[in-house]
């Protein structure tokens, strides 16, 4: 019989190194120990939260059983219902006031910016909104992002763009991604403004916006500002007036 029996091809050959496979147990071993360290450490990560729910519920119950208990306790709730009612009433009926403070120390340098995707339908009323705003052109640009519209929305910002010197066109490449997030951000560098406003592409805005809300910032601890929206066609159907219930 030869010294070696087995064929060079045998399949012996094939299978891995015992270093390599004592290697991969010992991995192994050590992943399931963490894993079962990390469900057992489970229970004391949520612990001060089921604690404080505890509470909660605690008082909440108390404070029920307490009001049946006491003889004023339905005084005290029709008196909180009453001034709660107040408040709600006052919330929705008080229109907000106007904003008079002036622009002090000059015009500071706008950028407003429009992410538009197949706008076609509203994309000349905005650019015509944002371009006559009662603020001096010189110091205001609109940034308007074609997010790689398929209908007529690239003509018509090219109308649009020789019509208003202070409109800016960025057309999107068809692999860009990231949406309306993703639009804006991408025109970010390329913007002058030292104050930023975002608008919707249907968005519908008053001449002195800016005028308005500019002055905010100059308070010491303001850094951003969030104006109020409406509906316009709010009678139009059940679904517009959901979105004015919205706001």
């Amino acid at each position: 019989m030869p010294a070696n029996s087995w064929p060079e091809n045998d399949s012996y050959n094939e299978l891995d190194p015992l270093n390599s496979l004592l290697s991969d147990i010992s991995i192994a071993e050590d992943l399931q120990a963490e894993v079962e360290m990390n469900d057992l450490s489970l229970p004391s990560r949520f612990q001060s939260r089921r604690c404080k729910a505890a509470l909660v519920l605690t008082l909440v119950w108390s404070g029920t059983v307490a009001l049946n208990l006491i003889s004023w306790g339905s005084l005290f709730v029709l008196g909180l219902t009453t001034i709660l009612s107040l408040h709600a009433l006052v919330t929705v009926f008080t229109k907000p006031r106007e904003n008079t403070s002036q622009i002090q120390g000059g015009f500071p340098q706008v950028s407003l910016m429009v992410a538009a995707k197949n706008e076609e339908a509203v994309i000349s009323n905005i650019t015509y909104n944002l371009c006559n705003l009662d603020y001096p052109s010189g110091k205001y640009e609109v940034w308007i992002v074609d997010d790689n519209s398929s209908d007529r929305t690239p003509q018509l910002l090219a109308t649009l763009a020789e019509q208003y010197a202070n409109l800016k066109v960025f057309r999107r490449s068809p692999d860009a991604g990231g949406g309306k997030s993703g639009a804006l951000n991408q025109i970010l560098p390329l913007t002058k403004g030292e104050i930023l406003a975002v608008f919707d592409a249907d968005a519908q805005v008053r001449s002195d916006i800016l005028q308005q809300v500019i002055p905010i910032f100059g308070r010491e601890k303001v850094g951003a500002v969030q104006v109020r929206k409406a509906i316009a066609n709010v009678n139009t159907n059940f679904w517009t007036r959901g979105q004015m219930a919205e706001m």
